[in-house]
């Protein structure tokens, strides 16, 4: 037997999940025996050839006891991309006919409808080398999945989904029977080295605790863990690195409330969509859509509902593979099994508030809510990529003194800096009863581009910038951004006209603002790095104090104008 190399000697090449085996192994964690076969190893093989070594196993290794086959594929279980269950496993294999047949259909699955959406998603084209492991099966009385950093919620809790028997229930995405938290604070990792992976009555979350404290530490983060129990004993059949979405929550401040909403029964992906309740069709998502789907999406599936707002799930949970890539791709997602209360709300705009595990419908929140509501769907939707979506978050100040703006203006021209002279129209929407919070949503156009603008502007205490946060909806035409608006519940306000000059310099991106009406114009600073703004000002010779961090209000304030003028009339 020469293709297939033990668990604890196979090489380091192999995948990360029978390398992750094996180190937990050589650790001394409670991993069944199991066996490697390469890419390289499999593609010089002749069919006598396995087939041999094949046998061998089945009649000395695993002689009287069923195997399960599984993928170690080398673009799985990374720290960016988890890859959870886009390939194939094989359980209760007991003949060397059916392992033959499950290792063959283990690799075709990297050729899979999945496999190719899934790469399609990461930017990947090419398949990658796809290993296999045969590992002893274990008839577990309960299994489940461990996620030592709780991937739902914010506080420092890991999460626990089990059911009886194989864990198939619950990495299928079919539901948990068990589903239970455990507190980090307090916990310990267990020596190197434990060999007693022992549960008694009573003692599974302890063994747990301390199993994914133990796993962090041999692995230096959060970790997703597949285990199970038998006959008193626990053992691992996986253990790799959770995912991190790629969007951070909104600080606390600015998510909206929505209490008194409808409560899902579980968030399955954190995060906020704004759309309208749509049942799931045969093509891809259509921006501003909130998905209902009776079950949890495959890879393929997600492909389709990238540009979805959100997903509202009917069965599934979340552990499950399908929730480990809805977070990936950082879809809001969450499950509700009431059927009734998902389909009377089909047709309606929606926020789904996959934070505080809510479905509300859109005009029935207040005001201010609505538009954090919005903006927090769109940031979401801006920092996961959607299409045509794009999120900045910018540090920005403005300057007023007209000597100043001078001074600015004679650096630009002493170092041949391009300015920018052009008219741009703006058609600002709000909300009916025209709240005002800080957060604007209008239309901008000039020349042939057209773009929905969404923005939240952060005051920053003790300190002269604010911290805009804008997200840029490329749209076709006014008609087709007004469409949108629209369908978010905000009416139109007549339009205005503004001449800029725009420059950028040393990462800082300047703005000469001229509005017709208002008695001095103004300059805007702005830069994802303060301190280049800071820098920029210095080798102007411009003093700090003479910039202001002002909200729109304030600003138009000083110009002359004030908010409604500027937002509400037309020019003269």
């Amino acid at each position: 037997m020469y293709l297939f190399f033990p668990l604890e000697r196979c090489h380091i090449d192999v995948g990360a999940k029978a390398n992750r085996l094996r180190r937990m192994l050589s650790a001394g964690f409670p991993v069944p025996t199991a066996y490697v076969i390469s890419e390289e190893g499999y593609s010089k093989a002749s069919a006598e050839e396995l087939a041999e070594d094949v046998g061998e196993l089945m009649e000395t290794v695993f002689a009287g006891s069923p195997v399960v086959v599984r993928s170690s594929s080398a673009d799985e279980d990374s720290p960016l991309a988890s890859a959870a269950g886009v390939y194939e496993s094989y359980l209760n294999r007991r003949t060397t006919d059916e392992v033959l047949t499950a290792i063959q259909a283990c690799r075709d699955s990297a050729d899979s409808v999945d496999a190719k959406a899934y790469r399609s998603m990461h930017g990947a084209t090419e398949r990658a080398p796809m290993n296999v492991l045969i590992q002893r099966m274990v008839p577990c009385e309960v299994s489940g999945v461990l996620y030592s950093r709780n991937p739902i919620a914010e506080n420092a809790t890991m999460l626990v989904e089990s059911s009886k028997g194989l864990g198939t229930r619950v990495v299928a995405g079919l539901g948990a029977m068990d589903r239970f938290t455990l507190s980090r604070s307090g916990g310990a990792a267990s020596p190197a080295g434990r060999r007693d992976w022992a549960v008694t009555e009573g003692t599974l979350s302890e063994v747990l605790a301390t199993l994914g404290h133990s796993l962090e530490a041999e692995f230096g983060s959060p970790q997703d863990v597949e285990w199970g129990l038998h006959e008193g004993q626990l053992y691992i059949f996986q253990s790799r690195d959770i995912v991190v979405p790629p969007v951070a929550q909104p600080l606390r401040m600015t998510r909206p409330e929505t209490a008194g909403a409808v409560a899902v029964d579980e968030v399955l992906s954190p995060g906020y969509g704004v759309g309208v309740l749509t049942p799931a069709g045969e093509g891809p998502a259509r921006l501003g859509q909130v998905v209902i789907l009776d079950g949890m999406p495959t890879a393929g599936e997600l492909d389709r509902l990238r540009d979805a707002s959100a997903l509202v799930v009917r069965v599934g949970n979340a552990l499950s593979h399908s929730a480990a890539l809805t977070r990936e791709l950082a879809i809001p997602a969450v499950l509700l099994a009431d059927v009734d209360t998902p389909s009377s709300l089909v047709g309606v705009p929606v926020l789904v508030d996959a934070v505080a595990g809510r479905l509300a419908p859109l005009l029935e929140l207040p005001p201010v809510e609505r538009k954090k509501a919005i903006f927090a769907a769109m940031r979401q939707a801006g920092l996961r990529g959607t299409t045509g979506h794009q999120y900045q978050g910018r540090y920005e100040t403005v300057l007023f003194d007209p000597v100043f703006q001078d001074r600015v203006r004679a650096y630009l021209s002493t170092h041949d800096v391009e300015i920018m002279d052009r008219v741009q129209s703006i058609l600002p929407f709000d909300d009916p009863d025209r709240s005002y919070c800080g957060i604007s949503a209008r239309i901008q156009s000039s020349g042939d581009a057209c773009r929905v603008q969404f923005k939240r502007a952060n005051l920053l205490p003790d300190r002269p910038f604010r911290f805009d946060e804008e997200v840029h909806v490329g749209v076709e035409s006014t008609d087709v951004g007004a469409e949108l608006l629209r369908s978010l519940h905000y009416v139109d306000r007549p339009v205005q006209e503004r001449r800029i000059e725009t420059a950028e310099v040393n990462g800082v991106r300047l703005q000469f603002n001229f509005w017709p009406g208002a008695n001095q114009s103004y300059l805007g600073l702005e830069s994802e790095n303060a301190e280049a703004v800071e820098n920029f000002l210095v080798l102007c010779d411009v003093p700090l104090a003479e910039i202001a961090p002002l909200d729109g209000k304030d600003l138009f304030d000083m110009l002359g104008l004030g908010l409604d003028a500027v937002h509400f009339t037309q020019k003269s």
